[in-house]
């Protein structure tokens, strides 16, 4: 009954983390939209800016592949992350 309630609990953890990494890529769709609109001119003065669009594209790219590496390592785990209770 008690290991049940354990495989019950790390199945919707798993879920939530799935959902989460989910929703995190869900959120790139729109910053790139973002990026993409980016011009390279210079702003106004007095504006500023702390990143080139081409960094930013490099940064998204590296959270992508970060994103997809993380998604892997749970696949490839997924039937302990499910089957045991999750420790810190």
């Amino acid at each position: 009954m008690f290991q049940e309630m354990l495989n019950e609990r790390a199945q919707q953890r798993y879920g939530a983390f799935v959902g989460a990494m989910d929703f995190v890529e869900e959120l790139l769709v729109p910053l790139e939209k973002l990026i993409n609109k980016m011009s390279e001119k210079p702003g106004k003065a007095g504006s500023w800016r702390v990143a080139t669009p081409d960094e930013l594209k490099g940064y998204l790219r590296t959270a992508r592949n970060d994103l997809s590496a993380l998604r892997e390592q749970a696949k490839r785990h997924e039937i302990n992350l499910k089957a045991k209770e999750w420790g810190a």
